[in-house]
């Protein structure tokens, strides 16, 4: 049986700057929505991304919409609404200064 995630022990906790893009043109105003965040260091793209993104995204009414969630400037993970998340790697590569940000995806029909 798989563990769901891991913790790194040499590293428990992170400080992530987190940024992402706007949705619509009055969310703008507010871009790049600068945070910062302490998590634990999940080796699993999922977990992580659902950590960091946890509270920080914005509600987007609709279906079909989706973020894509960069860590370091690598494509980690996709959040869909409705749908789990999907891991775009198999394990995360942390830094010093880690920063993650959100492409937002709108939805096309």
């Amino acid at each position: 049986m798989k563990i769901p995630f891991v913790i790194f022990k040499n590293r428990p906790v992170l400080t992530v700057s987190l940024t992402r893009d706007s949705v619509c043109a009055g969310d703008d105003c507010d871009a790049p929505h600068e945070s910062s965040i302490n998590v634990p260091s999940f080796a699993d793209p999922v977990a992580f991304a659902r950590a960091v993104s946890q509270g920080y995204l914005p509600s987007v009414a609709g279906f079909g919409h989706s973020w894509i969630c960069l860590l370091n400037g690598k494509k980690i993970a996709e959040i869909k609404i409705l749908n789990p998340t999907t891991p775009l790697v198999d394990e995360l590569i942390f830094e010093e200064e880690n920063a993650v940000h959100f492409i937002y995806n709108s939805s096309s029909y």
